[in-house]
Order: C-alpha cells, then sequence, then structure tokens
C-alpha cells in the first residue's frame, strides 16, 4: 500500500514528517514529492499531485501546511483518505505573512512582479478550486494545534469544511505540529 506526504513551504519531500510517516507505517511505502511552491502556480502544483496520485493510488494522503492546503484541494480527485494538519485556510493572507520576511519583495522589481503574479493567481485558485472543494463524507479529516502561532484558530477552517471525519486536537505542538507521531492511531490508512 503507498501513503503520500505533501510537505509545507520552505520544506522538501524529504521532510521530517515524510521520513516519521515511513517510521510509522514500515509496511507502506510513502511517497513525497518536492514541490516548488515558489516557481509554480497553484494549478501547476495541483497538477503535479494529480499525476502523482494517478501513477501512485495512496490510500492515505497527509499534507501539512501549504502542503495541507494542496492535501484540501486533492478531494477533488483523490479517492483515498486525506489528513491535513495544520493546514493553510486563506492563502492570501498566508502569502503576504510570507512576503513580510522577504525584504527583496521591496527592493527587487522582478521579485515584486512574481508576487504580485502569484497573489492574483491564488485569488483565481481560491475562487475556482478551493472555496468550491467538496469533500466526500468520511475522507477528510483534521490534525490541529490549539496553539498553532502561524495560522492561529482553526474554527473557521472547519466551518468550511464541515463534512470531515476526525479532528485531533493537540496542544503544545505549534504550527509544526511536533507531536505528529501521537496521531498514528488515528491515521491508519
Amino acid at each position: 500500500m503507498t501513503l503520500m506526504y505533501i510537505h509545507g513551504y520552505g520544506s522538501t519531500g524529504q521532510a521530517y514528517k515524510a521520513k516519521l510517516l515511513q517510521e510509522m507505517f514500515p509496511e507502506h511505502r510513502v511517497v513525497s514529492p518536492t514541490l516548488d511552491y515558489d516557481g509554480l502556480s497553484p494549478q501547476s502544483l495541483l497538477s503535479q499531485l494529480r499525476q502523482v496520485i494517478e501513477q501512485e493510488s495512496p490510500s492515505l494522503v497527509v499534507g501539512s501546511s501549504m502542503g495541507g492546503y494542496f492535501a484540501l484541494c486533492c478531494t477533488s480527485f483523490c479517492s483515498g483518505k486525506v489528513w491535513c494538519i495544520n493546514p493553510v485556510r486563506d492563502m492570501i493572507a498566508t502569502l503576504y505573512h510570507l512576503a513580510d520576511s522577504r525584504p527583496e519583495l521591496k527592493t527587487n522589481e522582478q521579485a515584486k512582479a512574481i508576487f504580485e503574479r502569484r497573489l492574483a493567481e491564488y485569488c483565481d485558485f481560491e475562487k475556482s478550486v478551493f472555496r468550491s472543494l467538496h469533500p466526500a463524507d468520511g475522507q477528510l479529516s483534521f490534525a490541529l494545534s490549539t496553539d498553532d502561532e502561524l495560522l492561529g484558530d482553526h474554527r473557521p477552517l472547519l466551518e468550511l469544511f464541515p463534512n470531515y471525519d476526525k479532528v485531533v486536537w493537540k496542544s503544545n505542538c505549534g504550527h509544526r505540529f511536533m507531536r505528529f507521531s501521537e496521531i498514528k492511531d488515528e491515521l491508519q490508512p
């Protein structure tokens, strides 16, 4: 059986959670593509994920942060279970937050133009894809931090996707959800 992990922004397919997923389920194969969040449009990223899912047919997709956002989007074509760990709910606000730590966006016209194009792409993507998602009953579950310092309160996310199967709340783990191994029993593929 195959499992898929979708890493967050600033990470790679070799992320800690991908490796931990393999340790937690050694009898399964874990695929974890490296995504170029800065260089590709959201449509291109989703297309890349669709291709991997079509090739690998994972029974479980797990995504964290920005990877959780895209895992949510995968529910439109993935038939397996999907677990989102502290997923981004408002990509525009998240992109602005990320931009605050990138001084080149204020000093480099080319970088600023690319950022503005990406913002426009995500505005369209939010309307055409993300806000129109309807995961199947029982397909979608969440692992959420009560102390997510980056994304804050996750309750609006649950209101946006009310037909979720499970929600596991953990405290003292922050946005990175450092208590990931504690949800092994809930993640069972």
